[in-house]
């Protein structure tokens, strides 16, 4: 099985419709952790697949989405809780 990271995606996006398509394709490679943020296990292949469906739904005239690797653990502070590793990500 090819080799997993773990990142955060955030997103700004002032039209509706297009902020209500970048978070279905979010909800579909990962966890809903803020309004605007997401948390994702994913492997080169499924990066490069969230990238492709996300530059389709946005205007980069006016949206702004970060895909940030993170390198190490995450703490949670207050609510919330740390996404684990899945033994395998449904798409």
């Amino acid at each position: 099985m090819p080799t997993e990271r773990f990142y955060t995606v955030a997103y700004d996006i002032p039209d509706d419709g297009r902020r209500v398509k970048v978070a279905n394709i979010l909800k579909s490679f990962g966890e809903r952790v803020q309004l605007s943020v997401f948390e994702c296990w994913l492997n080169a292949a499924q990066l490069e697949q969230l990238k492709k469906l996300l530059q389709k739904k946005i205007d980069p005239s006016e949206d702004g989405v970060r895909i940030y690797p993170v390198g190490g653990a995450v703490e949670v502070l207050g609510l919330g809780r740390r996404l684990e590793n899945p033994d395998y990500l449904i798409l």
